[in-house]
């Protein structure tokens, strides 16, 4: 995948969590819940973002490294949340959960074709 389009990606994931979470009342004991979602969600774009203007394919690799992390720690989030709140849109959750593992697999592919041509 051309990196341009895993940039934009996870840009577009990135909002289309923060804008469909905005709109979600979760109760304020669990909205750490929310919160950790928000931190880890956006940190994939971030750190794709971040990679890209570093000075070697090693570095890339690295912090592609970094969001294929976040973005497992947001399906564990995105799991949770499912589990927790049944009044919560089970649809829009499993696309958040489709996308996500995909962003997971391109980032785990990205990387192993960065350090074999290292």
């Amino acid at each position: 995948m051309a990196e341009f389009e895993l940039k934009n990606r996870a840009f577009r994931f990135s909002v289309s969590i923060l804008k469909f979470f905005s709109s979600v009342s979760i109760n304020s004991e669990l909205r750490f819940l929310k919160i950790q979602l928000y931190r880890s969600a956006t940190s994939i774009g971030a750190n794709v973002i971040e990679g890209s203007g570093g000075s070697s394919k090693k570095q890339l690799a690295q912090y592609y490294g970094i969001a294929l992390r976040s973005a497992n720690e947001t399906v564990y989030w995105l799991k949770l949340i499912n589990e927790i709140y049944t009044e919560i849109d089970r649809i829009q959750i499993s696309e958040f959960l489709k996308e996500c593992e995909s962003i997971v697999r391109i980032l785990g592919k990205s990387i192993a074709t960065l350090r074999s041509n290292s």
